[in-house]
């Protein structure tokens, strides 16, 4: 009767630990793919501060907003919540810049582009 209960007691103690390192890789998946995504918007922000002078706090706040509208544009359900999300958040990105650095942005249309204009992918 010991060896059952020791037998059983060793099943549980190994399907538990099974359990736990597949739940340990599957974060690990999702933690590359957000790291992935915070150094896209970082190349954004760092390519935008090169056109644009702009201080290392205004940086940091750009790279969040940036961040704060993908997360807001995965959990919307329809194209036309995405598209107003993006209008609302896009407005929040230029209201950080005077009419001459928007001008000085417009010249650089692939990134202003990317940065302002909706597309559904």
């Amino acid at each position: 009767m010991k060896r059952i209960i020791a037998i059983f007691t060793f099943f549980l103690a190994f399907s538990f630990n099974a359990n736990a390192q597949e739940a340990k890789v599957l974060s690990t998946n999702n933690t590359s793919v957000e790291k992935s995504s915070k150094e896209l918007l970082l190349d954004q922000v760092s390519q935008l501060s090169k056109i644009v002078k702009i201080e290392e706090s205004l940086k940091n706040d750009l790279t969040n907003l940036l961040h704060m509208r993908n997360e807001d544009m995965a959990n919307s359900k329809s194209e036309d919540e995405k598209k107003a999300v993006f209008e609302r958040y896009t407005s929040k990105l230029l209201s950080a810049f005077n009419e001459e650095q928007i001008e000085t942005l417009k010249k650089e249309k692939e990134l202003f582009n990317r940065l302002t204009q909706f597309s559904s992918k």
